[in-house]
């Protein structure tokens, strides 16, 4: 167990981001359901939860800048599909769980403040293991309501684990607040951030 210990904090030195490399790019995949937490859904069905048929898949593109040792700003977008399934609770007052849901086109856009746990007080600001919290707002096109348009509050929490100073791992959990169609919903991440380094750092590294 020892061992164990003192090989992460041997590896401390492979954390990406830092006030050396301000800038990172990231590309995620996301899954999303937007039934569990919907208590319209709930009320028709109590006990199916992260069921396959509700899950939705897209891909994040995002830019993620350092502030300083606690705080970074991302900006992005992340595209995909939505199922129907609350959209025929809310018109028709049933599910379409026996029949197939059409998925449709889905997309928005994020500004996410992080709040870093590898900040040089909590842990090492270059640690492997680079734990944070986020809280945002995301501007939600949907292609089959009418409205089309909601806000959302991303909340949740991640994680960053460094393979070397350029490149490193991330897995992220969202709950996403909805202000506008009161239709709350979840997503899973897990993606890649490459760190846009100076021609200096990157020789370094070599």
């Amino acid at each position: 167990m020892l061992s164990l210990v003192f090989s992460i904090l041997a590896l401390g030195n492979l954390s990406a981001q830092n006030s050396k490399t301000k800038n990172v790019l990231s590309f995620k995949f996301l899954i999303t359901d937007y039934n569990t937490v919907d208590p319209v859904y709930r009320r028709y069905n109590s006990t199916r939860y992260i069921h396959p048929d509700d899950i939705n898949y897209r891909v994040h593109l995002g830019y993620v800048h350092y502030l300083n040792s606690s705080l970074d700003l991302s900006i992005g977008i992340k595209i995909g599909s939505i199922d129907a399934h609350h959209n025929l609770i809310d018109l028709n007052d049933s599910l379409c769980i026996d029949t197939p849901c059409e998925k449709r086109y889905y997309r928005d856009e994020f500004v996410v403040g992080i709040y870093k746990l590898n900040n040089g007080y909590i842990l090492p600001e270059e640690f492997i293991f680079c734990p944070y919290l986020f809280l945002g707002i995301n501007t939600t096109y949907m292609q089959y309501r009418k409205e089309h348009i909601d806000l959302q509050l991303p909340m949740g929490l991640g994680v960053n684990i460094g393979f070397n100073p350029l490149f490193y791992f991330q897995i992220q959990a969202d709950y996403r607040q909805s202000l506008l169609i009161k239709k709350n919903n979840i997503a899973i991440t897990a993606g890649f951030l490459w760190t846009l380094a100076s021609n200096k750092m990157r020789n370094k590294e070599k």
